[in-house]
């Protein structure tokens, strides 16, 4: 993999060294990531056709829930580029937690209810309305970072602003059946503290989360 001179250069001054070890991270709707590595640590670039959204969110969020931080915007190759200093942590459904399913599904649910809570005065992101919260915008299992279950990172931030927070809920539900199956979505939404609903209102939920 090819990184622009600057990109190059930005993170050989984070990480140190002369070299870097580049590892392919992960690959989504929001951008291609990879991991690079030098002599005192790692950071990561993102690759998108635009980024400038999703640092300003990154950015705003900093100091409000844990996002990584921002080390630079850069554009090269017809694409922008954004790296971040590496944040401790696993996906809150990697195996290494030895978690079982049920209980993965409870900390989704009680995470988001603490990001929902989260002050958002100010925020110049997303809608106001009523009910409206706080929101991540992609809130999947692989954009939840912790260590031994406490919340150490949150990534894919470049929807995230003041909105609906069945959006973020639906996207619960979809990322628990996307990697488990059926099943989870009540653990989910009683440890988020979600009033009861039907196993038809549970599928028209998940159906809200299109990407």
């Amino acid at each position: 993999m090819r990184l622009p001179a600057a990109v190059s250069a930005a993170a050989l001054a984070a990480v140190g060294g002369t070299t870097l070890q580049k590892e392919f991270a992960w690959m989504s709707w929001a951008g291609t990531v990879w991991r690079l590595e030098g002599e005192s640590g790692a950071v990561y670039v993102k690759r998108a056709a635009h980024l400038g959204g999703e640092l300003e969110r990154t950015k705003w969020l900093a100091g409000r829930l844990p996002v990584p931080e921002v080390l630079g915007l850069f554009h090269g190759f017809g694409d922008d580029w954004m790296l971040t200093r590496a944040v401790p942590g696993v996906p809150l459904s990697d195996p290494s937690l030895g978690w079982e399913q049920a209980r993965v599904a409870r900390r989704l649910g009680e995470i988001l209810r603490d990001i929902h809570a989260t002050d958002a005065t100010g925020c110049p992101f997303g809608e106001r309305g009523i009910g409206h919260v706080l929101t991540h915008g992609d809130y999947c299992l692989p954009n939840i970072l912790v260590v031994d279950g406490r919340l150490t990172g949150l990534i894919d931030v470049g929807g995230a602003g003041l909105g609906d927070p069945q959006d973020d809920l639906a996207a619960g539900v979809w990322t628990l059946q996307y990697n488990y199956g059926a099943g989870l979505a009540r653990e989910f939404l009683d440890a988020y503290g979600w009033p009861p609903m039907s196993d038809r209102a549970i599928e028209r939920l998940r159906r809200r989360y299109s990407r």
